[in-house]
């Protein structure tokens, strides 16, 4: 067993395969602990560009069959130390129409209503179950302002956004077309003019104060929309480069020192929110040289560094329940 270099994570954690890590990922983690409501983040490790292909592809098959909105998020073409650019790229791999039906159905389903697959409006529910449009549309509404506007585990803003887009699926008239893609629009970071969002009392974009609140909150309302929850995928390999190369070579982002601490502490707010978050499992990705670069490593930022360190470990098996593990890294190549 290779002894740690100074300064970097002793090296517990070796021997897991990515097939095999995936399989207890799917088991222990997404088809019980984060069903019912738990999150937890996982640092991953991994030899080669390959293995962390293979993790990638694997991750979204496993979320896909568990029913997990899946989102991969990757730091060379998304500024992932700042906040409001990591949830506007998972904005943008979300269906939210998809979890607004979610909600609206659940909805119907509570008054006693329930809606065919294929008809969410209030005209066509009330046809099927032969009631007044107008009392069904009252008793739908008042779910809806409490499912949603009522729900204090979910964001100010977060709720309103959700709620309006509910609203323009019952067809009633309370939401135009306009209103819902500005919605959308705000949701994906877009520029949206402030006249169109007012109707939805949102009167400012979403920013790095907020952004970590939206992300929280779209988990847990995935969990309750119809799906099982959000599964997000951070590669953050890039962050190892520490000298952009010449502008013909140039692919995408590259990052300052400060930007690479800043992406860390993103990471290290993730990590101490699990006890708060909800129906969310985050996966983030690193080559081995990050475990010991003294420059650019996770030794320069002890705040994330400490968390994630291999504190109680068998040098003999691998702990898949660990916070950082190390996937189809060989032996010799682990600092």
């Amino acid at each position: 067993m290779a002894a740690p270099a100074r300064g970097g994570l002793p090296p517990g954690g070796l021997g897991l395969g990515v097939d095999a890590y995936l399989e207890f990922v799917g088991e222990e983690y997404l088809a019980d602990f984060v069903r019912r409501g738990g999150a937890a983040v996982k640092l991953a490790v991994t030899g080669d560009d390959a293995v962390a292909a293979r993790l990638h592809t694997g991750l979204a098959a496993v979320a896909d069959a568990e029913g997990y909105v899946y989102a991969e998020v990757d730091a060379a073409s998304v500024r992932l130390h700042l906040a409001d650019q990591l949830f506007f790229a998972v904005s943008r791999q979300v269906d939210w129409l998809a979890g607004a039906a979610g909600t609206v159905r659940a909805a119907y389903q509570a008054v006693d209503f329930p809606a065919a697959p294929d008809e969410l409006t209030v005209a066509a529910v009330a046809e099927h179950h032969e009631v007044n449009p107008g009392e069904l549309h009252r008793s739908v509404r008042r779910h809806l302002e409490q499912a949603l506007l009522g729900d204090a585990a979910l964001g100010h803003e977060f709720r309103l956004a959700v709620h309006r887009l509910a609203q323009h699926l019952l067809g009633r008239g309370d939401v135009d077309d306009a209103e819902r893609d500005a919605v959308l629009g705000w949701l994906r970071g877009q520029k949206v003019p402030a006249a169109a969002l007012r109707s939805a009392s949102i009167y400012g974009r979403i920013g790095r104060h907020s952004a970590r609140s939206m992300l929280t909150s779209l988990a847990r309302w995935l969990a309750s929309a119809g799906s099982a929850g959000l599964v997000l995928d951070l590669d953050l390999a890039r962050l190892a480069v520490a000298r952009r190369p010449p502008a013909p070579e140039r692919d995408g982002l590259y990052y300052s020192k400060a930007a690479t601490l800043d992406a860390y502490e993103v990471i290290r707010q993730l990590i101490d929110a699990t006890d708060t978050l909800s129906s969310m499992f985050v996966v983030v990705t690193l080559p081995p040289g990050l475990l010991t670069d003294e420059a650019r490593g996770l030794p320069t930022y002890s705040a994330l560094h400490l968390r994630v360190a291999d504190e109680v470990r068998d040098r003999r098996r691998a702990n898949p329940y660990a916070a950082l593990v190390r996937l189809d890294v060989r032996v010799e190549a682990v600092p």
